[in-house]
């Protein structure tokens, strides 16, 4: 993927200019191909249902530049692309399945796009696809495909809202692609100082785009995995020591009947290879079984990467696992056991002789190691989960409760008109905020939380001329005279709209509270003017209102400078209605479906959400993750604390003739207690204290997945440390509290 960059947002990709696109194209040598696209929303009517879909216009060679070709049907030729010639479509797999119920003679049929007849000329294979969420206006997976086909008018530097793929030569490292396209940019700053200055080229194996920010959660998730993986064999390894030291009279009669150690050791690892593949093959059929409750509560990103299921490499890598977990920790166990002493172990005391030192020190690492990797798991799972708190506790800037959004794109073949468009709008919302029990209905261009919008260059009138690179930017918002009211946006200072300014064209505008602080230094803005690049020609508007704060893409991100504009100003043919209900909104969504069908049977709605849906799919990643650390939290605990329980109850039963002795020469009952707990209390506090250190350094992995919570925030880390204190407590108590209760005669028969 080749992106551009700005000097002045570091680390965020940015779309590419079609200009800087095309001289790449020229001048760049390290590529074979190079192609461009963007995402757009397309209305499909027809004879069903009308819908919105996701559609992608890209050059003729993006196909073949990602190396894929149709499952029936053509690609695009070299001359379909420029206009009048642009007219046939590709479908994807999903889309030919769910609209066309897989016809195979779709080839050759006419479908209306956007009010225009379109050829379909083949189908794409399953799962083919190039989402990218960095550059995604839509936020959705493509659903076709059209022709794009540059003009003399796309050399003109101005605007970025392509997107660019490469495919390196196979001679070429990308270290040296990157010095290539640095030098391109380079030449491009020195030849377009207005447009390029500050401005660099990001060149990124697509792999690592694709996955998304998706990628550091599902990494640290799969750390979690290994630490649950870890504890669960700590635990195993610690049956089979303990197992294996029951087993050691049994194992010497072998060995003196003319056994090898070899053969006894094959004989202990055959055991614990049946045991793994029990176990592996449970956990496929659980994993099976949870999958789609998993997917359910899973982001969006995670399904957008391709289809998730349990495949074949899947199946190989969890019998690979299960086999290397079986040798690697029924190793030690077994050469443990295989080393008993014949003569010891026959004696009639022989129940004793698994208590020697080398097995205690074993057994005892494994509930320190247990409880070290418990502690860091459940430390993540803490952060996460009060990231997660605090992330619900941030304020949109607006009132989310019973709002219904429904996203309306009206065909600019069929509304090429601005007055046509304005007017449908204005109808719209003024037939919905005349149904019962809707309090207000207003209109917007790109609603928050609902994907990337747009941004400019600016100016203030009055203000000295930034140099070449240095320029401001604002998000550009178009918005009607009832969006405020409608979201609970609460003004600051002087007003908003009027309903006399979205009847004609009003040169005003409104800034929300960022920019108004960062720009106008504590003078009052309200009067000012400011004006937006992204207008020909260039008018200033006035600043008649300062709006409060909102987030726009989620509630993490810092609050950016904004603008909004009165719809006649900027005749957007796609906007997003919002309404405001007495009660639950989302039963509102048939109504606005009848209200706009009956003002264009054709038209279609999209993205048909409540506000606190569209927040909740902005926290749904996060939540995904906290979910599941909890629950391998959870099982690490658990785990743990049956390890502790095993290791002291084994101890304890070890030591039962001991512990009659101490009761009969005069021991009380609060010694014996005493002597348990403090053996658990030792390997506690260690297991404690290496787990602390290890969470330390396994949170600040997780740091970059934090909101308002540091990797090592005390209340958390201690939080933890109490709550393993408390399980190794209670997982302790059990088996102390027996061995207080062992009557001195039975112990002594023991033996």
């Amino acid at each position: 993927m080749l992106w551009e960059s700005n000097a002045r947002r570091p680390g965020r990709p940015n779309v590419v200019a079609p200009a800087n696109y095309l001289r790449w194209q020229d001048r760049a040598t390290a590529f074979d191909e190079m192609a461009g696209f963007y995402e757009y929303r397309a209305n499909l009517t027809g004879n069903d249902q009308p819908e919105e879909v996701t559609a992608q216009d890209v050059t003729g060679n993006f196909f073949s530049t990602i190396g894929v070709a149709p499952l029936i049907g053509r690609l695009f030729a070299a001359d379909e692309g420029p206009s009048g010639h642009d007219r046939v479509t590709l479908l994807s797999y999903p889309l030919w399945q769910r609209r066309f119920g897989s016809d195979p003679s779709i080839l050759g049929r006419t479908i209306q796009l956007n009010s225009r007849p379109f050829t379909v000329i083949g189908v794409m294979p399953p799962a083919v696809n190039v989402f990218l969420k960095a550059g995604s206006l839509v936020g959705k997976l493509p659903e076709l495909w059209t022709p794009f086909a540059f003009t003399e008018a796309h050399r003109q530097p101005r605007g970025r809202y392509m997107l660019a793929i490469a495919r390196l030569k196979p001679d070429i490292s990308l270290p040296r692609a990157q010095a290539q396209m640095d030098a391109i940019a380079a030449g491009l700053t020195r030849e377009f100082p207005e447009f390029d200055t500050g401005w660099a080229v990001r060149v990124v194996p697509i792999r690592d785009e694709l996955a998304g920010d998706i990628k550091p959660a599902l990494l640290l998730l799969s750390g979690a995995v290994g630490l649950v993986l870890l504890i669960a064999c700590a635990n195993v390894a610690n049956l089979l020591l303990a197992r294996g030291a029951a087993r050691q009279r049994e194992l010497a009669i072998r060995s003196a009947l003319g056994a090898k150690r070899g053969r006894l050791i094959r004989q202990l690892l055959t055991e614990s290879l049946v045991l793994g593949s029990a176990g592996g093959a449970l956990g496929l059929l659980v994993a099976q079984w949870s999958l789609d409750a998993m997917l359910a509560v899973s982001p969006v990103d995670l399904s957008a990467l391709g289809h998730v299921r349990l495949n074949e490499a899947v199946l190989a890598f969890t019998a690979a696992l299960s086999l290397m977990t079986t040798v690697v920790f029924g190793l030690a166990p077994a050469f443990a056991a295989s080393r008993a002493n014949a003569p010891e172990a026959m004696q009639e005391g022989a129940r004793q002789v698994g208590a020697t030192r080398e097995h205690r020190r074993l057994r005892e690492a494994c509930v320190v190691a247990e409880i070290a990797l418990a502690v860091s798991l459940l430390a993540v799972a803490g952060l996460m989960l009060r990231s997660l708190h605090a992330l619900r506790a941030v304020n949109p800037g607006f009132e989310a409760s019973n709002v219904l959004t429904a996203r309306v794109s009206l065909p600019m073949a069929k509304y090429s008109d601005e007055q046509k468009r304005l007017q449908f709008f204005r109808d719209a919302v003024a037939r919905l905020a005349s149904r019962p029990g809707v309090r207000s209905a207003g209109a917007i261009s790109f609603l928050p939380f609902a994907g990337l919008g747009a941004a400019t260059g600016f100016t203030i009138v009055g203000q000295p001329a930034p140099r070449p690179g240095e320029g401001s930017v604002v998000d550009v918002k178009v918005c009607d005279s009832g969006y405020f009211r409608t979201m609970g946006v609460p003004l600051l200072r002087g007003r908003l709209f009027t309903d006399r300014e979205m009847q004609d064209r009003s040169d005003v505008v409104i800034v929300n509270e960022t920019l108004a602080r960062r720009y106008f230094s504590g003078r009052d803005p309200v009067g000012q003017q400011l004006a937006i690049d992204m207008m020909s020609p260039v008018v200033p508007s006035r600043i008649i209102g300062v709006v409060g704060d909102t987030k726009n893409t989620d509630l993490a991100s810092d609050t950016r400078p904004m603008s909004y504009w009165p719809h006649p100003l900027l005749a957007y043919s796609a906007m997003t209605l919002v309404v405001r209900t007495a009660s639950d909104a989302s039963r509102l969504a048939p109504v606005v479906e009848a209200e706009i069908q009956s003002l264009d049977r054709d038209q279609p709605l999209s993205d048909v959400r409540t506000m606190d849906q569209w927040i909740a799919k902005s926290l749904a990643q996060t939540r995904f993750s906290s979910l599941l650390l909890a629950a391998f939290a959870a099982v690490a605990v658990l785990l743990a604390a049956i390890g502790i329980y095993g290791v002291m109850s084994y101890a304890v039963n070890q030591r039962t003739t001991e512990i009659g002795l101490r009761l009969a020469l005069g021991a009380e009952r609060r010694d014996i207690l005493r002597m348990v707990l403090g053996n658990a209390a030792r390997l506690t506090v260690i297991g404690l204290g290496l787990g602390v250190a290890l969470a330390l350094g396994f949170n600040r992995a997780a740091a970059a997945l934090l909101f308002q919570i540091t990797a090592t925030d005390p209340l958390t880390l201690g939080g933890v440390v109490m709550v393993l204190a408390c399980v190794a407590l209670v997982a302790t108590y059990l088996p102390a509290s027996r061995a207080s209760r062992i009557a001195p005669v039975e112990a002594l028969r023991h033996q």
